[in-house]
């Protein structure tokens, strides 16, 4: 069976990256890890798109299509006409060979949504979501701008929200003004709140940031001040940052040459005027650049400055912007300083994340936030920007691209999903089915209140680890839900199942024989109730080729924590490489070092583990032969490997042989308890020669037996099957 087919979505959007756009790349960002395969609708623009390096950090698929424009201006008549019969004409031949269940279109560009409703009118079946990045008719920015067509807009806008299924919008400050600058109601229930979002992989790492910065001597130090993005002729300009610095070096003079004041992407007669502020040498354009070269530079900043416009002088109690920009500086990690409203989006958001929020007109109060920041006394919260992190925001745009109808709802909780990942994709593959996510933070530390809602939701929940979840879960199901939860190891030690309400489960499921019955017997669990299901495995997705040297490549997947026996791996290899000096190791995954909880000082015993073992590499001098390699694919991994090692003192079941062995490399597990219910008798070991002796001779299986073992026990397919029958 072929893995699912990923959902299809239209996206109409005048623009769209690789070419540059803020809007449509905090548009990207929210879809870019949906999973989802996207077909864009976009004009082609004459300038070089730069920013093509955006998509490879996105798992979603996006097919582009340029339409040529006769102008790039999305407020000419001709150009809005001729996008709307291009996409109308890309669409009847795209609906061909692609079934849309969803279509989402983006503004500010209006053009955009003209295209779609154009779409949606031609195809009412269609579920039509309409993003804003901004109000059109209530944009408080029309007051100043006299932007054109802005009568014909406001009434396309008026349109689309009582035509669209959905609107999407950035904060419920902006639900707010929109809807109340609609003479018709529009239905509350259509809006969807999707905030703008970061991707922490698109900064340099820590690594990466100290090199690039010059070492300074202490009494050296610049304290670097930074905007990044766009500056306005009018309500968005730099003029409170400078006045702010120059009230700082009146209050504390002290400070001259000891900070700076950069901008980059642009600049205004504020920033060229600074020899009038006494800020000559301080306060500097530093030009524009590409989007990922904002990030990288937003991570050398000591403080970001923040530009929000204040319309309090048009009657606006509350700013209804969130922007783009302030997620990428949440990103970046650093404190920010915003000029904004003293009330509104921005207000709130710097009110839990910290930094600083002063209006335009309190000078004082932007010099005392920058002597604050110097003194270090401005931080952000990382645990509140984690919420604007892309890792939760998927969820959410999978959410408003979504449109469950009489389909049963399936609860997946737990701390570690990463087992699930195959039952999830074959939930989300169904049309019958709707997936939700509980996401636990530990064994028994969760949200309670979202674990409630989504708990009101589900027909069917599903414990992945039997732990505090399956101990909460057991004890709020309702009559007619029914509770599924997946048993793995650690339950043993932790002794969770204790605490079930064991009359509210309506089935177990073990992952291999040998722990099915130490569940049953250890807990009393009812015979009846418990199924066993071996863990899954892409088998498809990892019989690739092999590589010409893989016949002398070792493989391991994860040597944390010490029980994992890396020395064991090593004396493997050691007899081995005596042997033919052709002979690696390659070992997959985190470092020790790379674990917070492993630097604790009751892990130091094992941490002096892990350095004995790189001793020992490198007094031996193997280490071009044992390499250590970080995540990645792991299809393209296995092609070079040619045996797949479990040396563990213990294991429910290791993945790690089954997934090898479905690449066609060979099983070489040591005989930890179980290991011979799940993995071939003959290549299980008990010993360092036995298994050195086994790989030097013939091993006892070959490797389309190895595949073949694996496609009938471990098979994604029908053990997937087999778990989400468990859930109707």
């Amino acid at each position: 069976m072929s893995q699912p087919t990923p959902k299809k979505v239209l996206v109409v959007s005048w623009h769209f990256p690789p070419y540059k756009s803020s809007s449509s790349f905090n548009l990207f960002k929210r879809l870019k890890d949906t999973g989802y395969d996207y077909d864009v609708l976009q004009i082609k623009r004459a300038d070089k798109p730069d920013n093509e390096g955006m998509f490879r950090y996105a798992s979603s698929r996006f097919n582009r299509y340029e339409i040529e424009v006769p102008t790039e201006d999305a407020r000419d008549p001709e150009a809005r006409a001729h996008y709307v019969e291009k996409v109308l004409d890309f669409y009847q031949r795209l609906k061909d060979h692609n079934h849309y269940r969803v279509m989402i279109s983006h503004s500010h560009e209006i053009a955009s949504h003209l295209a779609a409703m154009a779409i949606k009118q031609a195809n009412p079946e269609l579920r039509w979501v309409a993003s804003f990045g901004d109000p059109i008719a209530a944009n408080p920015f029309n007051e100043t701008y006299k932007f054109p067509m802005l009568e014909e807009d406001s009434r396309t806008e008026a349109d689309v929200l009582q035509q669209a299924d959905r609107i999407i919008v950035t904060n419920p400050y902006q639900q707010a003004i929109v809807t109340a600058s609609q003479t018709q109601p529009v239905d509350s229930s259509k809006f969807f709140v999707l905030p703008h979002c970061f991707d922490e992989r698109m900064y340099p790492t820590q690594a990466e940031q100290a090199g690039s910065v010059p070492a300074q001597a202490e009494g050296e130090r610049v304290f670097r001040f930074m905007h990044v993005g766009m500056l306005y002729k009018f309500k968005r300009t730099s003029e409170p940052f400078m006045r702010g610095a120059q009230r700082l070096l009146q209050k504390h003079p002290e400070l001259k040459g000891r900070f700076a004041l950069e901008f980059y992407g642009a600049n205004d007669r504020y920033i060229e005027a600074a020899a009038d502020y006494g800020l000559e040498g301080i306060a500097s354009f530093k030009g524009t650049v590409s989007y990922l070269e904002s990030l990288a530079i937003m991570t050398q900043a000591d403080c970001l400055l923040l530009r929000d416009a204040d319309f309090s002088d048009q009657g606006l109690r509350e700013t209804p912007f969130y922007p783009g920009k302030l997620a990428d500086y949440l990103g970046a990690r650093k404190p920010v300083l915003a000029v904004t409203m003293a009330n509104g989006c921005v207000p709130d958001m710097l009110a839990r994340l910290g930094g600083a929020s002063l209006t335009e007109e309190d000078i004082d109060g932007i010099a005392a936030a920058m002597w604050a920041a110097i003194q270090g006394r401005l931080t952000v919260n990382s645990e509140e920007a984690e919420r604007y992190s892309h890792h939760q925001t998927a969820e959410r745009a999978r959410q408003a691209l979504s449109f469950p109808k009489d389909k049963t709802k399936i609860l997946i909780a737990g701390h570690d999903l990463k087992f699930a990942k195959f039952i999830m994709e074959a939930i989300e593959a169904r049309d019958d089915m709707e997936l939700l996510v509980d996401q636990w933070q530990g064994h028994s530390k969760h949200d309670e209140e979202r674990s409630h809602r989504l708990l009101n939701l589900a027909d069917t929940i599903f414990c992945e680890w039997g732990l505090g979840n399956a101990v909460w879960y057991s004890r709020q199901k309702k009559a007619g839900q029914r509770l599924v939860t997946r048993l793995h190891l650690q339950e043993i030690t932790t002794r969770h199942p204790e605490q079930f309400k064991h009359e509210a489960i309506d089935a177990y499921i073990m992952v291999s024989p040998y722990w099915f019955e130490k569940f049953v017997h250890e807990f009393s669990l009812e015979r009846k109730k418990c199924k066993m299901v071996y863990n899954l495995v892409d088998t498809e997705l990892l019989d690739k080729p092999k590589t010409e040297d893989a016949r002398f490549h070792l493989g391991m997947i994860g040597d944390v924590p010490q029980r994992k026996r890396l020395d064991r791996a090593l004396d493997i290899f050691e007899r081995l490489y005596a042997q033919n000096k052709r002979y690696k190791l390659f070992v997959k995954g985190k470092r020790p070092e790379d674990y917070p909880w492993m630097h604790s000082a009751s892990r130091k015993p094992e941490m002096d583990y892990y350095r004995a073992q790189y001793q020992r590499i490198e007094d031996n001098g193997w280490q071009d032969s044992v390499i250590f390699e970080g995540h990645g694919p792991i299809d393209t991994w296995l092609q070079k490997i040619g045996y797949m090692l479990s040396v563990s003192d213990f294991e429910s079941f290791h993945l790690a042989p089954a997934e090898g062995m479905a690449s066609g490399a060979l099983p070489v597990v040591f005989d930890w308890e179980g290991a011979r219910t799940i993995y071939p008798d003959q290549c299980v070991y008990r010993s360092v020669d036995d298994a050195s002796n086994a790989v030097l001779s013939d091993m006892p299986m070959t490797a389309p037996a190895a595949k073949h073992y694996v496609g009938e026990r471990f098979s994604k397919p029908k053990n997937t099957s087999s778990i989400v029958s468990l859930m109707i």
